[in-house]
């Protein structure tokens, strides 16, 4: 009797001991290089996969959350298309710690894309912009076939919930990392109206640069009205009006509110437009 008491009571220490599963970890995947891939193209692309920023899944309000006059960070500035507040739950992703440069989207597309095909030392670094919304697919795919990686745009969920920090962020902060936004944009009052190289203004929570300011950022969503309903990874409808494609962030142009972490804008076909680039996004690299 007291054998079996004594192995059962082994039994019972041993699972409780044992060591949970743990959380999937960001890894490095491998590159499945196409003998086409040129050296500079294969370091860019590497480069890119070493700016990603790996982004916990999780929960938060999604449009504008200060909606009563005594809280420190009201905005009567509100638009209706910022609203209804809505809950959403996304899965862990990866996105682009900056956005897609002149020299990058040169190395892959070639001449005559964007607003200037062609890139210098001294515009290499500068945000691409005034891309035909139909290229965009066609950089993903090429991407894809020089590396085997599979990037995107962003949601525009995803968007938002990287610009407020993830689950670093500050609820009080009306752009990407700050309250006040000298430090981390380029607007209307001090960028001359122009571009500046990414990266060059102070970073949010999580890393990312040039969330507010310098160009408008793409989504994948189609432009809509928010829904009420909670919502899990949600992507936006298939067809809306025009099919609008949205973007957020503001650019070097814009004034104080249009650059505000909650402030959505669209784009429509064919071209995006002056001052819109994009960052990109993907799958979680992971180990289990």
């Amino acid at each position: 009797m007291k054998k079996t008491t004594f192995l059962i009571v082994a039994c019972l220490i041993v699972a409780g001991c044992e060591k949970p599963k743990p959380d999937p970890q960001p890894s490095t995947p491998h590159i499945d290089w196409a003998p086409e891939a040129t050296a500079a193209q294969r370091e860019m692309i590497v480069d890119m996969l070493n700016d990603m920023v790996y982004v916990e899944g999780g929960t938060f309000y999604m449009g504008v959350q200060c909606t009563f006059p005594a809280m420190p960070c009201f905005d009567s500035t509100t638009w209706y298309e910022q609203t209804p507040v809505h809950l959403v739950t996304l899965s862990p992703y990866m996105i682009g710690c900056y956005e897609v440069t002149r020299k990058q989207w040169y190395l892959v597309m070639g001449d005559g894309t964007g607003t200037d095909g062609h890139y210098t030392l001294a515009t290499a670094s500068l945000p691409i912009d005034g891309i035909a919304l139909e290229q965009i697919d066609t950089f993903f795919a090429r991407i894809e076939h020089l590396s085997g990686l599979r990037f995107r745009l962003p949601t525009e969920a995803e968007w938002e919930y990287a610009a407020r920090g993830g689950a670093k962020g500050h609820d009080g902060n009306r752009f990407s990392g700050a309250y006040y936004k000298d430090d981390v944009a380029w607007v209307y009052q001090n960028s001359h109206q122009q571009t500046h190289p990414v990266g060059t203004k102070k970073p949010n929570e999580l890393g990312l640069y040039d969330m507010s300011g310098n160009v408008w950022e793409l989504c994948g969503d189609i432009y809509a009205p928010y829904p009420a309903e909670a919502q899990f990874d949600p992507q936006g409808p298939a067809y809306w009006e025009d099919n609008m494609r949205v973007v957020r962030g503001g650019n070097c142009g814009s004034n104080d509110q249009t650059c505000r972490l909650y402030y959505r804008s669209y784009v429509a076909a064919p071209y995006s437009g002056l001052w819109v680039g994009l960052r990109v996004a993907c799958l979680p690299f992971v180990n289990y």
